[in-house]
């Protein structure tokens, strides 16, 4: 695998591992460029910015849940992270209730790098 292949995923692993399950909400401006576009289902896309990603992370870390990354796969510009939220949490979070019996999440999200930050985003969710 390249160097750009390898240092792609990298820098997403540190989103979910520092951004999300850190938290530090610096990473999130660090690894998005001012200017992503994000079509991630119920996260408004404009404008376009990283800001709709910190209010998503704000959300999933107010609930407690942490991000396990299940699969990590890279081919040129692109990553594929399929990741599992994992409770105890106290709200809903992605439609999920802490009630429910297995209130566990997937992810499955695609993302498009340009000069080792986040220019495009596809994410999807299932409870």
């Amino acid at each position: 695998m390249n160097a750009m292949t390898e240092q792609n995923k990298a820098t997403i692993r540190r989103l979910y591992e520092a951004g999300l399950n850190g938290p530090d909400p610096e990473v999130i401006d660090q690894v998005y460029a001012p200017d992503v576009e994000l079509h991630i289902l119920g996260v408004p896309e404009d404008p376009y910015g990283p800001a709709p990603v910190h209010e998503l992370f704000a959300t999933i870390q107010k609930a407690g849940c942490q991000a396990v990354i299940e699969d990590l796969v890279a081919d040129g510009d692109k990553v594929v992270a399929r990741i599992t939220l994992r409770p105890p949490h106290e709200g809903r979070i992605l439609g999920v209730s802490p009630l429910e019996p297995n209130p566990a999440s997937t992810r499955i999200d695609v993302f498009r790098l340009h000069r080792g930050r986040i220019v495009e985003q596809w994410g999807l969710s299932s409870g």
